[in-house]
């Protein structure tokens, strides 16, 4: 006898198939479908999402009859789950906590290092025959420099794994970890004004809220060094791009390398567009085959779970 009827985006074909043996799963892509998303969302007892909105407005419309909005991943922004809302109706909002840490922790590194090496510029002289131009692509190790970790969870903790043996030293700042987390890794735990001062990477992995929006912002960013790199795979509401565009305009530091933006997608005419010292990926950082079944299948257990009548294991609201 099926649970209930389930909205869920393209998701692995096992997890599918599992699912599909308990419950009815209406399967729709939110990106390319966004008008039968919408028109869907209200109609389920449950949504398993990776990047689909859910939405005041379809609580409302669901009458009751929504009962758990299940993330993939392990943020859930306001601008894709209204969490006042959810609290109002009664619907479980439940995350997939540490489901990403390794994916998105690794291609801090790999962006590390193709600012640090220049990959790109590099790729682009060889495919326009200017091989010639290899001196100007003369990099810098990693090794001996310092990352700064701005949020010590999950995700940073293993990227302070991977600086040591990148034979790096790191900083941390987190108010909300105790300092024996940090040493006990071998880091130092900081301020956050010191560590954008001494840091040659700043790399984030905070969660946007009330407090984090905007908190790196124009000041802030000056006390970087210029020939220092910033990196945000978090959120882009933490930091202020239009400050981080002119600093990068000016060579104020180094470069950047943004997993994320304020508004997603960004307009095509976007200014950090416009300059060659910023890398970009699709918000991808946590988008790796293992961690996307991780999540998918965690997501599905919490969704099954409630539909049950049993209490998440991850609840955020």
């Amino acid at each position: 006898m099926s649970l209930g009827r389930v909205l869920v985006e393209k998701f692995h074909p096992e997890v599918l198939e599992w699912l599909r043996a308990r419950a009815e799963i209406v399967i729709v892509d939110p990106w390319t479908e966004p008008e039968r998303w919408e028109r869907e969302a209200p109609q389920v007892d449950a949504v398993i999402s990776r990047k689909g909105r859910i939405t005041r407005e379809q609580m409302k419309k669901s009458r009751g009859r929504l009962k758990i909005i299940a993330r993939t991943g392990v943020g859930v922004d306001r601008s894709r789950v209204d969490l006042d809302a959810a609290r109002e109706h009664r619907v479980w909002v439940t995350n997939m906590p540490g489901s990403n840490a390794v994916s998105v922790a690794e291609l801090v590194f790999g962006q590390m290092i193709a600012l640090a090496r220049h990959t790109q510029e590099a790729n682009r002289a060889v495919k326009e025959n200017r091989w010639g131009d290899y001196l100007r692509f003369a990099g810098a190790e990693l090794a001996g420099k310092t990352v700064g970790v701005v949020g010590m969870g999950n995700i940073g903790t293993r990227v302070a794994i991977r600086a040591r043996a990148f034979e790096m030293a790191f900083l941390v700042y987190d108010p909300y970890i105790p300092e024996s987390h940090v040493t006990a890794l071998g880091g130092r735990w900081i301020g956050l004004n010191e560590l954008l001062a001494e840091s040659d990477f700043v790399t984030l992995h905070c969660p946007l809220t009330g407090e984090t929006k905007r908190m790196i912002g124009e000041k802030e960013l000056c006390l970087m060094k210029p020939s220092a790199y910033f990196i945000n795979m978090a959120r882009g509401g933490i930091v202020d791009e239009e400050a981080l565009c002119r600093l990068l305009g000016r060579r104020g530091i180094a470069g950047a390398a943004l997993d994320v933006v304020e508004d997603e997608p960004p307009r095509p005419d976007h200014p950090l567009f416009r300059l060659d010292n910023a890398i970009f990926t699709p918000h991808v950082a946590a988008v790796t085959r293992e961690a996307s079944k991780r999540g998918e299948w965690g997501a599905a257990e919490e969704v099954i779970r409630v539909l049950q009548g049993q209490s998440p294991k991850n609840p955020v609201t």
